[in-house]
């Protein structure tokens, strides 16, 4: 029986679509992007109905945030997560990159060294370099096929006296960990002994698999909450990123009116309606959507660890245990990573995000949040270019 995710969405061309009309511009018309961090499936029928309603009013004036944004908000954090926020914490902002930048800007000094943790997110390094602050790489391990921190070295790197935050990306975008709380609680004892400020983009907390578990950092107690900016949003969870509504959570008074002020220095004082509507309404009706996601990503995932282990077995998939993001190593292709790129998008027909602008030349990222049709046809392309190459039996 068709579940409502193996149906096909028109491709988005001509719609200036980041994914499709301008990442992927000038390469072949035929070519699929499982890319950008967006997904190929239709937001959840509530959401689309809450906006077609405020569409409909043809009033769409100058918006912010109330009781019953604020009350959506807390409700799927506290039943989801087991977060009871604050009204008093809330900066709203129109992307959690937006947020990570602001944080940085208005809670470290220029020149201030700032953690991240790559393999990461490209704007992670983009959010250290662009502010004139110094970048400090604590690069995660490959460890038993799973990856982890290097404890001892994050230990020295914060030690540092210039050092005066860490970016956490929490789950890890693009290796797909969800932290344990043990994990999160030595990152955040380290940061507290060193004074160093915690600034957790948590964007794909609401992404995790069913037998996984996310921990908000500042579920981990006061004194942690207290010394930490959360970045959250729902675009992720229900495919709303061109609505540009997002949410950072800072418990710490002073932190959070710094914070506020450099967001409202930047000039945004006003969201998007329709952005507001879909959060409402996908934080109140569309959980179940989402458990049926997660089930189907993980299904994804399962045929992708499955196809790579058949054809390519010297291909390292690392285990998915949130986002909808796939990460592989294809260095055993034995193809430099420029070659890398171009093998992909010019003979296998296959645009993906590729592993140098988050610190790892010859690793891809894939993204699983397609109808398995779009990902079986996908594979099959790259594995005939492989072939025609002689990198695959």
């Amino acid at each position: 029986m068709e579940r409502q995710f193996d149906r096909p969405v028109p491709a988005r061309v001509n719609m200036e679509a980041e994914k499709w009309d301008l990442m992927a511009k000038g390469l072949a018309p035929d070519i699929v992007p499982l890319s950008v961090a967006d997904m190929e499936f239709a937001s959840p029928p509530a959401i689309i109905a809450a906006l077609e309603e405020t569409a409909r009013s043809g009033l769409w004036g100058y918006t912010g945030w109330g009781e019953r944004y604020f009350n959506a908000l807390r409700g799927w954090m506290a039943t989801r997560h087991g977060w009871e926020i604050q009204r008093e914490w809330v900066v709203q902002v129109n992307g959690v990159v937006q947020g990570l930048n602001a944080a940085v800007r208005a809670l470290t000094r220029p020149g201030d060294g700032i953690v991240i943790q790559p393999p990461v997110y490209p704007p992670f390094f983009r959010a250290v370099r662009d502010n004139g602050r110094t970048l400090v790489e604590n690069p995660l391990r490959l460890e038993g096929g799973r990856y982890e921190m290097d404890f001892s070295d994050l230990e020295e790197k914060l030690a540092r006296p210039d050092v005066t935050a860490l970016i956490l990306c929490s789950p890890h975008n693009p290796v797909g960990r969800v932290w344990t709380r043990e994990e999160l609680r030595r990152v955040g004892d380290l940061c507290l002994a060193h004074h160093v400020l915690v600034i957790s983009d948590e964007i794909h907390a609401d992404l995790v698999q069913h037998r996984f578990r996310h921990v908000p950092f500042a579920c981990l107690g006061e004194q942690y909450a207290q010394h930490a900016v959360i970045g959250t949003a729902c675009s992720k969870t229900f495919s709303l990123a061109g609505l540009c509504c997002a949410n950072m959570l800072v418990p710490d008074p002073e932190k959070k009116a710094a914070l506020e002020q450099e967001v409202n220095r930047s000039g945004c004082g006003t969201y998007s309606i329709f952005g507001v509507r879909a959060l409402e309404a996908g934080y109140e009706r569309c959980a179940p959507w989402l458990d049926e996601l997660i089930d189907y990503v993980g299904e994804n995932y399962q045929y992708l660890r499955d196809f790579m282990a058949e054809h390519f077995p010297a291909v390292f998939t690392a285990p998915l245990e949130g986002t909808y993001l796939a990460w592989m190593d294809l260095r055993p292709l034995g193809l430099e990573a420029p070659e890398l790129a171009r093998f992909l998008e010019d003979e296998a027909l296959l645009y993906l995000s590729h592993g140098a602008s988050f610190g790892a030349p010859g690793f891809e990222r894939v993204n699983l949040a397609c109808p398995r049709s779009v990902l079986a046809a996908a594979l099959d392309r790259l594995l005939a270019a492989a072939r025609k190459r002689g990198l695959a039996g």
